[in-house]
């Protein structure tokens, strides 16, 4: 018996070699070249890290306070349209960005280089679609604001 356990153990490990396994769905990058978010390597799609996308981790920054950390995760042509005061002032007053925003982003759009990371999210019992643009600095994805701050997250 133990023979036959053996011999089977060997036959089952040796078939396990020859298995070709369809790769499954992986993070979504972004290539420069044709703007398709396709391959699949680790730590290749600046918008999915640490196990979540950036706009939840965004948003946690906004629901732990974390305003400091917020600026440093805003992209620098923000920065340079509105200063980081007005910004600061505006992320600690005025934001409104506590409501789930769902898990992953349904889908996203690249327009040049910013990102448009679609969410579906439930806001006083309503599905609404918020849309939040980044972009990739310095290999970190940053927030990009709109033109009228209170339009953020559109």
């Amino acid at each position: 018996m133990k023979k036959l356990f053996f011999i089977l153990l060997v036959t089952v490990l040796a078939s396990c070699d020859n298995v070709n396994v369809a790769p499954g769905p992986g993070p979504l990058v972004t290539t420069k070249d044709n703007n398709s978010y396709s391959e699949n390597k680790p730590f290749s799609n600046p918008t999915v890290f640490m196990g979540s996308d950036f706009g939840n981790f965004f948003q946690t920054m906004y629901k732990l306070g974390d305003f400091d950390g917020m600026i440093e995760f805003t992209s620098s042509q923000s920065i340079n349209q509105f200063g980081k005061e007005a910004i600061l002032e505006f992320y600690k007053n005025e934001l409104d960005f506590g409501y789930d925003i769902g898990k992953r982003p349904l889908s996203h759009n690249v327009s040049g280089d910013i990102i448009t990371l679609n969410y579906e999210s439930k806001i006083m019992a309503t599905k609404k679609i918020v849309r939040v643009n980044v972009i990739v600095e310095n290999d970190s994805c940053k927030i990009v604001l709109p033109d009228n701050l209170k339009n953020f997250p559109s």
